[in-house]
């Protein structure tokens, strides 16, 4: 142990002088104990001196420094698959039982030499001791990173990997990063293909509108078949939709089939795809599968009135082709004969126009309150627009143009973009309008022009309400060019389709009607948490956060469950945890002003499948990881192996370390009781003395 001081150790030699001096001026120059026996003087000096020498020395800060020497043993984390795929084998009772007293010997007969620590893995890894083979997705390459996050900096010796190498979640781990420690794999599973009659994919629409019909594509695959056919059968609520039989594939190839399902019910619809067993199949749960239809038929509809053919024709509609709200009709002016109040929303291209005023659609448009996107263009008439009151004016002498650049406005609120305001500065210019820009106080800019490389306070995009109807400008000619300029940039439409999609999105929804709202997927998978979001909005279209918001959910069964929404920002939120696949309704209720507000919907929890869809180990993983980080790969049969060859390994040691540990007056409370003792035996002395 050694001994610092904060202040100069030489002031201990005046701590010596002064705890002397006041013990010699005490019992040899004052009169009081000059009758004393000489060695009782000695000792109540010895006494004063001491706890004065004491006091004084800790009042110049000692820290005393020790040192010990700490043996860390090898850390070795095993870490076991907990999957579903690992049972799907002949050897499935091997693993339910005797396989986890293996696991306990090793485990037991590794803790003499190592530091043993245990995890579970499949979706994610945890802590759990519970080896039940449960889990619905496997990822081995989240392993690596847990365990370098919880034993960074420590004795990690190496990774007992047990698993059947199957994934299908995250990447092959062989390319996992950062595994810096030895890796030895129990290969488990069966690498020898079974029988097996195997439903691989699906792939269906996510939406389908009602009174049409929507394909599917089934993907089947089978192993080691000796029968020639089967027979795929798909239900719903019980009932038989669809059924054929068909011949069964050659060995590692997969046969498609196709077809059609009508979507004959609205709202949320669930199927299950059955391929008919056959005779002793090492897996009847990959045989069949569900997937989910929303059918809908609240499609927003909108007329897209164009004077004549142009480019921005085409770009519209591919912007709006692929969202399953918007249900797009392309006529022009001169063949128009539907009813403008059967529309959501009209576009106007280029209209009116100097060869077509459209009189007749200009009054139903403002009779029946439809809202319209205005796209002016060379062969707008200026005149018949400024006539239409829509709260904007151009004035322009002669219909001059000039090329305008798009330029966001940072201040624009009434809705969000998915793109980068950089995005705007890859755009072409437009031809716009020379001349004087008028509007109401109440248009909001999304895009300004900049003109010659000036800024100008001149909308190229904007929006207004007029008599509670929404409207919308694009005040310049060329948006297809936005579209190009996008793929060149960025090898996709994607930004220009969303702004399309925004613009109109944002003129087509109406004010709130519903004072309680509720948000939540109508499709979660088993494995993931049921969310359910709520607002509520008062008169004034303003939320209400102070509200007791309840939801009482109903199974398929009939139960019902009561829980209560907890405040989440401006709204509510309700998580209902992890629930069992099927169909559940939710009635959502509070009280606001004395009345009872309620909202309803349904959504379904589907079940999870994939890891019936391959039920052959792939141990060349295993060899790989072995390789490439210096381990090995041993079978179930010879796991005792695995101490052997990690005490083998001369990587795999116990490390020494030295610890070091300050002492201040702190720590060193014992001195207290030590002075204590000190004074109050001498004070006791001295009153037996006579002091006193």
């Amino acid at each position: 142990m050694n001994l610092y001081f904060e202040h100069s150790p030489f002031l201990i030699i005046l701590a010596v002088i002064v705890a002397a001096g006041l013990s010699f001026f005490l019992y040899y120059k004052d009169k009081t104990f000059s009758e004393l026996q000489k060695w009782k003087r000695v000792l109540m000096s010895a006494l004063r001196f001491l706890f004065i020498f004491i006091i004084l020395v800790l009042l110049l800060k000692p820290v005393f420094k020790s040192s010990s020497t700490i043996i860390q043993k090898p850390i070795i984390v095993l870490a076991q698959d907990n999957s579903r795929s690992v049972v799907f084998n002949k050897d499935s009772s091997f693993y339910k039982n005797e396989y986890k007293t293996e696991i306990n010997r090793l485990i037991e007969n590794l803790k003499s030499d190592y530091d043993v620590h245990y995890l579970q893995f499949s979706e994610f890894t945890t802590n759990d001791s519970i080896m039940d083979f449960s889990g619905e997705l496997t990822d081995i390459s989240s392993v690596f990173p847990e365990v370098i996050s919880r034993y960074s900096g420590m004795n990690l010796g190496a990774v007992v990997l047990a698993t059947d190498g199957i994934y299908n979640r995250g990447i092959n781990p062989v390319y996992a990063r950062n595994i810096n420690v030895p890796v030895y794999s129990i290969a488990l599973g069966d690498t020898v293909s079974q029988k097996d009659l195997i439903l691989k994919d699906l792939m269906h629409n996510r939406i389908a509108f009602y009174g049409n019909s929507f394909p599917l594509r089934i993907f089947i695959g089978a192993e080691k078949t000796v029968e020639k056919e089967s027979e795929i059968i798909i239900s719903r609520n019980g009932k038989v939709v669809y059924s054929s039989k068909f011949e069964l594939p050659e060995n590692s190839t997969v046969k498609t089939i196709e077809t059609e399902l009508p979507a004959d019910q609205l709202g949320i619809q669930q199927y299950e795809i059955l391929l008919k067993p056959l005779t002793d199949e090492i897996s009847y749960d990959n045989n069949r599968a569900t997937f989910i239809i929303n059918v809908i038929d609240n499609r927003n509809k909108i007329l897209l009135l164009a004077n004549s053919p142009h480019p921005d024709i085409g770009a519209i509609q591919f912007a709006l082709k692929d969202n399953p709200d918007f249900e797009l009709n392309i006529q022009y002016i001169n063949e128009f004969k539907a009813n403008i109040k059967d529309f959501d929303l009209v576009i106007l291209h280029q209209l009116p126009s100097v060869q077509n005023v459209a009189s007749n659609v200009m009054i139903d448009i403002e009779k029946n309150a439809v809202p319209v996107l205005y796209i002016l263009g060379t062969s707008s008439s200026l005149d018949v627009f400024n006539n239409l009151n829509t709260g904007f004016e151009i004035k322009s002498i002669s219909n001059k143009t000039d090329d305008a650049v798009p330029s966001y406005n940072q201040n624009f609120s009434s809705f969000s973009l998915d793109v980068e305001p950089t995005f705007f500065n890859q755009l072409s210019p437009l031809k716009v309008f020379f001349g004087d820009y008028k509007y109401t106080g109440d248009t909001k800019t999304l895009i300004f022009q900049t003109v010659n490389g000036i800024k100008t306070e001149k909308p190229l995009i904007a929006f207004n309400e007029n008599k509670n109807v929404k409207n919308g400008f694009i005040l310049g000619d060329g948006i297809w060019k936005w579209r190009i300029d996008d793929y060149r940039y960025n090898s996709e439409h994607k930004g220009f389709n969303s702004l399309v999609n925004r613009i109109i999105q944002y003129l087509i929804v109406k004010k709130i009607q519903d004072k309680l709202s509720i948000e939540a997927k109508q499709i979660f998978s088993e494995n993931e948490p049921v969310i359910i979001n709520s607002e509520f909005y008062n008169e004034a279209f303003e939320t209400v956060s102070d509200l007791n918001i309840e939801l009482i959910l109903k199974d398929e069964e009939g139960k019902e469950f009561k829980y209560t929404f907890g405040s989440f920002g401006s709204g509510y939120r309700l998580n209902l945890g992890r629930l069992a696949n099927g169909k559940y309704q939710y009635t959502a209720s509070t009280m606001f002003d004395n009345k009872e507000y309620t909202a309803t919907g349904e959504f379904i929890v589907q079940k999870i499948n994939i890891e019936s869809l391959i039920t052959t180990a792939n141990h060349g993983i295993l060899y790989n990881l072995a390789e490439n980080t210096g381990g090995k790969v041993f079978y179930p049969e010879n796991i005792s192996g695995i101490k052997e060859s990690l005490k083998e390994n001369s990587n795999v040691v116990n490390v020494a370390y030295t610890k070091d540990k300050l002492y201040t007056i702190t720590d060193l409370y014992f001195l207290f009781f030590i002075i204590l003792l000190f004074a109050a035996t001498e004070w006791g002395l001295r009153k037996y003395f006579g002091g006193y």
